[in-house]
């Protein structure tokens, strides 16, 4: 009984002295009560898709600042795509929860009927088809990128859900980028 006393007495005390060193000021996800109103509306202020680069990384940068997107450590959610089935230079899928968004750049300038096709189809029906499936996909407004969208947690004919409106809203930016 007296062991168990002890062993019990000793994890309250480990507990007590690592609670101790919690230092709230040095935790980054811990909010301070003393910032000022303005820095806090800087932080948030959102930075317009012109102060992106025109480039893949620009976009996943600006869409990362969105939270459409993130990248866990050592990139264990991102795959590298093989962007050359769609007529695209480079291309990647970043999932997040059950969210899976994939993002590719294309190369305008060059000829390149694989390109080309699966631009019209977008353009058209707003899907391609690869592999004899047909995947729903966007256009950035400036026709360099191109974006899948895909979350299973939004129904066939859901458009009043926080997914969908987060969607709808990862699309409109999405578009809208250095156009």
């Amino acid at each position: 009984m007296k062991r168990f006393l002890i062993t019990a007495v000793s994890v309250l005390l480990i507990a007590m002295s690592f609670t101790a060193c919690y230092d709230p000021l040095s935790d980054p996800n811990a909010t301070n009560p003393s910032q000022s109103t303005t820095e806090t509306e800087e932080a948030t202020t959102a930075k317009s898709s012109e102060d992106y680069e025109n480039t893949l990384t620009g976009l996943r940068d600006f869409m990362i600042d969105r939270g459409y997107i993130s990248i866990e450590n050592d990139n264990k959610n991102v795959t590298k795509m093989k962007a050359d089935l769609i007529g695209a230079k480079k291309g990647y899928k970043y999932i997040t929860g059950n969210i899976a968004v994939e993002l590719y750049v294309f190369d305008l300038k060059a000829e390149n009927p694989t390109r080309d096709k699966v631009i019209k189809g977008i353009e058209k029906d707003g899907i391609f088809t690869l592999y004899n499936e047909d995947i729903p996909a966007y256009l950035s407004d400036n026709g360099k990128f191109l974006m899948v969208y895909t979350n299973p947690d939004i129904a066939d004919n859901d458009t009043s859900s926080d997914a969908y409106k987060t969607m709808k809203k990862a699309i409109k930016d999405f578009k809208s980028f250095n156009a």
